[in-house]
Order: structure tokens, then sequence, then C-alpha cells
């Protein structure tokens, strides 16, 4: 073990000591002196040798002595020297503080310009970063703090009187209190990655999680309990679909039938329309050759010129005939000529309808898959069903309207090549017409030029003739008699109409989907059925990981007592009267690090002056041991110690005395004078 004792000290001018000469200190030695004289000044000017700082480690102190008026006495040096033994060696350390005076150019009066400091060791001069370095090979500074003062120890912080402590007894691993506990052994496989108190700190996060959502599920419970839509009779519900579906079936049906008389309705318009102008062909051949008949008639009974003039006649009538035929012609050429445009554009705007309806996707109602009360989404399973049923609905609607487009479009496209057919033919007629139309005028220019150079007799005409003709011919009159009735049967075939079939299959299809969606609530009362028995699985298996978790805590907060009373244990072996509380324990039963000193059970800073010089003589005892090395130990107010424990190290007592107004030495019985 290191020794370092003090062989001699002297001070001049140092804080007010004039001069001080310490020779042949003891082992122990004390220092006598009333208030004010100068005791712990010694202790300072110890400190101040070794490292520039008081016994208070203080940098900045007065160390120049002061007059009278407590000013500074200039130009004085203040000097500490001191004669050790380390390790039965004598070495003296020298350090003076003096102040630098200068006397600059043209002046006669020296100015201070500030302080300097020298050192001395064993009479040789060195550099401040010399001299502290060779202080520091014979003793660590912070270390001389602690083992020459008995206070110092306890005026640490207690972070760091803790790690002196800790690094003393070499610490304690986790593998040596877990070893022989099955318990601890497992809870310490599971800090591979993580400290103990983060396994703690984890375990104790995931227990109030655990805790707050086991609080929150009877809640979440009764959440879906009164989301729940309210149980019907989903029987006769689908059985009310069912025959909806039929409904519309049957619907569907009648529209198919309905287009497919449509169909036949056309073909019959087609062949009336056939056999009525058939007819009126007859018409024209009976009325041509009554007319005719007519003229042989006239002309048999007439001389020349009631010839030529019933002749003439006979060419007026068959013009005006000529005439209104061409016009009936072309009447009925823009009869079908409208209505072949109407029909275009009913196509046109069936084309519109058709793409309309065949660009229409399948788009699902979102609230059909939602619970009604609490909005919840179904299962994915049952929104896949829902989805595939509307879907197959919508297309076969779909499919259903553009076939009855297509049907309609076709059947109007056959009206319209049949109206063009029977436009040509109207168009052959009127041509011919007005052939007719121009030999009739001609023949009847000539004639009324033949009339105009010949006389005129008194007879029956050629149009009176044909007139009677006309009368009597019962097949004209049966002929016409038909076209009148085939053209009343053909203006009754009207065109199909499904648009109150088509209202009443929307209306249907209202009320089944207003089925379905109460329909839907026996997947929502399954669902929130199968939720409910979730929640309670939840909250079954979540009260037994808690039950876990807090055995966990409970392991984890036994070994942490084990770790704290084997620690304080092997701490406190090492001292005689003192002992260390290194855990507080807080009201949640968590462990937070401290470092308290305790004499006799009491904490340090509530004992007396005499107990904490002791306690402060134990600690330095142990750490001595520990470091291996001995230090002279200042004691401030030694007065109030009756009995000191013992100790290796040099002491070096500074006791009040009234009677001494100067300070005295004691020394192994000798007296030592003071001159200050």
């Amino acid at each position: 073990m290191n020794q370092i004792k003090i062989k001699s000290l002297t001070l001049l001018n140092f804080k007010g000591i004039r001069k001080l000469h310490i020779d042949d200190f003891g082992p122990v030695t004390s220092i006598f002196g009333d208030n004010g004289t100068g005791k712990t000044s010694i202790f300072d000017a110890f400190t101040w040798l070794l490292f520039g700082k008081d016994s208070a480690d203080r940098t900045a102190f007065e160390i120049k002595t002061l007059d009278k008026s407590n000013n500074v006495i200039p130009k004085l040096e203040h000097e500490v020297t001191a004669i050790l033994e380390v390790n039965g060696e004598l070495v003296e350390l020298k350090r003076i503080l003096r102040e630098k005076w200068v006397t600059k150019r043209g002046s006669e009066v020296a100015e201070f310009s500030g302080n300097e400091t020298v050192y001395f060791w064993n009479e040789v001069p060195l550099s401040a970063g010399d001299y502290s370095k060779k202080v520091s090979d014979i003793l660590d500074e912070k270390i001389f703090k602690m083992i020459t003062n008995p206070i110092a120890f306890n005026s640490l912080k207690w972070q760091d009187r803790r790690n002196v402590l800790i690094d003393m007894v070499g610490g304690i691993t986790d593998e040596e209190i877990a070893r022989g506990d099955k318990d601890f052994e497992n809870l310490i496989a599971k800090l591979s990655n993580k400290s103990l108190e983060e396994y703690q700190s984890q375990v104790g996060a995931k227990l109030k999680k655990m805790k707050a959502e086991l609080k929150l599920i009877p809640t979440r419970i009764d959440e879906v309990e009164r989301g729940k839509p309210e149980a019907i009779n989903f029987d006769q519900i689908d059985q009310k679909m069912g025959q909806a579906e039929k409904e519309i079936e049957k619907i569907d049906a009648q529209m198919r039938d309905e287009l497919e008389a449509e169909q036949g309705l056309i073909e019959q318009k087609r062949e009336i329309k056939k056999r009525i102008n058939d007819l009126e062909d007859k018409v024209i051949d009976i009325k041509h050759k009554a007319r005719k008949e007519a003229y042989k008639q006239y002309s048999e009974a007439s001389s020349e010129v009631r010839k030529l003039r019933d002749k003439l006649s006979e060419l007026d009538a068959e013009l005006e005939t000529a005439d209104r035929g061409r016009d009936t012609l072309a009447q009925k050429k823009e009869a079908k000529e409208k209505e072949i445009e109407a029909l275009k554009n009913q196509n046109k705007a069936l084309g519109e309808k058709w793409k309309a309806e065949n660009a229409k996707v399948f788009e699902m109602d979102e609230n059909a898959c939602k619970c009604p009360t609490c909005k919840r989404e179904l299962e994915a399973e049952d929104i896949d069903a829902k989805r595939a049923e509307f879907e197959e609905n919508f297309n076969k609607n779909k499919r259903q309207t553009l076939e009855s487009i297509n049907a309609t479009g076709k059947a109007n496209t056959d009206s319209i090549k049949l109206l063009e057919a029977e436009i040509k033919t109207l168009d052959e007629r009127i041509a011919k017409g007005t052939d007719l139309v121009a030999d009739l005028k001609s023949q009847m220019d000539s004639i009324s030029k033949q009339i105009d150079n010949a006389d005129t007799a008194d007879l029956p005409s050629e149009n009176e003739i044909y007139d009677r003709l006309i009368k009597e011919n019962e097949e004209l009159e049966a002929a016409e008699l038909s076209i009148k009735r085939l053209t009343e049967k053909a203006d009754s075939l009207k065109k199909v109409d499904t648009s109150e079939l088509e209202a009443k299959k929307r209306e249907v299809k209202e009320r089944l989907n207003e089925l379905a969606l109460q329909y839907n609530k026996k997947d929502q009362i399954k669902a929130a059925d199968q939720r409910i028995e979730e929640l309670a699985k939840e909250e079954t298996a979540m009260a037994q990981e808690i039950a876990s978790q807090e055995r966990e805590q409970f392991v984890i907060e036994n070994f942490i007592k084990a770790k704290i009373e084997t620690l304080e244990k092997r701490i406190n072996s090492k001292f005689e009267i003192v002992s260390f509380k290194m855990f507080n324990t807080q009201i949640n039963g968590g462990q937070t690090e401290t470092c308290d000193t305790l004499i006799d059970g009491v904490p340090f800073s509530d004992a007396n002056t005499a107990s904490k010089i002791n306690a402060g003589i134990d600690i330095i005892n142990t750490l001595t041991n520990y470091y291996q090395i001995n230090a002279p130990i200042f004691i401030d107010n030694r007065e109030s110690v009756v009995n000191l424990i013992p100790s290796k190290s040099q002491i070096i007592n500074l006791i009040v005395s009234e009677s001494d107004q100067k300070l005295r030495v004691a020394t192994q019985n000798k007296r030592v004078a003071v001159e200050a």
C-alpha cells in the first residue's frame, strides 16, 4: 500500500497567515485555535499546494494577505512549501503566487500587470503541466479529496458515490443472482437484447395496455349487441323474395310474348298491304275496261261529232281520273316516306338507348354491404356473395332490355324495307300515270279541233255511259268494299306497348330490393353474434395473459430485490459503522437507484457531527484499502468527537480552542511555535 505523510508544512503570506512552519508531523497532529485563527487555512494551503484549490474544491478564493483596511498588501509573495514522505522517500513541493509589476517606458512608477505562479519539485523549478503530472503520479486528485476529508465522500452527488461503491465491490452480474433459481434463470434468458429495466418497462407497459383493453371489452360487446338488428322472420322474407323473382320472370315472359306478337302483326300488316295493292290494281283495270266499253257504246250510238264529243268527254274523264289517281299515289308516297322517316328516327333513338344500356356497368351499393345501424362492413365472403347475386340480376335485366331494343329495331327495319318496296311500286305507277295524262291531253287537243269544225247533236255523253257501267259493276263494288275493310283492319293493327309491363317490373324489383335489404339483416345478426363470441374469447385469453404477465412482473421484482440485497450486503460488509441504501422502493413497487449513507440506520444528513466524522473515517479506511493508498486526513471540528475510530492514515486534527487566540500545534506531545 502506498503511504503519503506530511513531514513539514510552511506557509508564507497565505490567507492572513504571515508565517507558519510546522515541523515533524506525527501520526496524529492537532492544530488548536479560536474561530478565525486560520485552522482551515492550513488544510486550504495543503490542497492549494497540490492542486491549486482550497479544501472546498474552489479555484477562486482569496490567497493574498490583506492590511487592516482589507486591502491587498502589494508585492508580497504567497508561498506554501511541504515536505512529504511518499513510500519512505522525502519529496519537497513548493508553490509561489507572486505579483508582476512593470515599469512602462517614460514612467517612474511600476504598475501591477497580473499574477504568476511558480512551481518547484525538490527545489527544481517546473512548468505548471509538469508539476501537475508529478502530483498526479503520487495521488489522483479525485481520490485525494475522498481520503483526506471525512466529509468529502458524502458531499459527492449520490450517482458518483454509487459508482465508487459499485466499482469497489466489482458489481454483480444478473447471471450470478439467477444461478440456482429456475424462475430467475428463465428471466435472464429473455434479456438477450435488452436490459432488465427495459424488460420490466416492457412488461409493465404491456400489462397496462392489456388491462385497459380488457376493461373496454364489455363495452365493445355491448356496442355490438346494441348495433345488432332485431331478429325477424327471415323464412317469410325469403319466401316473399322468391315470389317477387317469379313475378319478374312472369313479366319478362309476357314482354317476350308481346315482342313476338308484334313481329306477327308486322307480317300480317305486310300481307294486308299486298292484298290492298292487288285490289286497287283490279279496280283500276275494271274502270279502264268500263271506260272503253262506254266509249264503244257511245261511238256506236252517235254520229261522228257526237262520237268525237263523247270521245272528248271520255278523255276528259280519263284525264281527271288519271290526275286524281296520280295525286292519290303521290299522297300515299309522301305518307310512306314520312312513316319511313319516323321509323328511322325511332331506330336512331333505339340505337342511343341500346348504347346507353350496353354501357351500364354493375355498381355495388356499398350500403347493402354494411350494417344499417352500426355501419360496420359485412364479412368479405358475405360481401362477395351479395355482390355476385346483385351482379347476376343486373346482367339479366340488362340482357333482356337489350333484346327488347334489338327486337323493336329489327321490326322497324323490316317495316322500312316494306315501305321502300311500296314506294318503288308507287313511283312506277306515278310514272305510268304521268305518261297517261300526257297522252290523254294530246288526244283531247286533237278531238277538240275536230269538234270545232263540225256540228254536235244532243246524245248521252260517254261519261254518263261510264257512270252507268260503274254503278252496274258488282265486281268493282266488291273490290272497293274489300279495300275499305282491309284498310280499316290494317289501321287497327297497332304497335305493341310494353311500358305498362316495364313499370310493373320496376315496381316488383324495388320491392325485391327492399326485401333483400331486410334479408341482409340475417347476415348482420350472424356477423354480430360471431363478433361477440370473438370478443368473449379475446376477453378470456387476455385475462389469462394478464395473469401470466403479472407473474412475470412478480419474478422481476423478486429478482431486483435479490440483486439489491446482494449488492447492499457486499458493499456494507466492507464498512464497520456505516451502511448504504442503494435503492428506493416506489409507491408502485418499483425500484429506483440511489446511494444514501446510513449511520446505525440514521441518514448521514440527520446525524450529529461526531457521527458524521467517524462515518467519514470509516469510509476513508475502506477507500484507502480499495485504492491501496494512505494520505493525511484533515479533521475539522475535531473537538466534537470524543472517541475517534482508528485509522492507518496520518491524522491532522483541526480543533476549536477559545483560549488559543493564535494557532497552536501539538504533535507527538511536542509544541510547535507559530508565527502568524
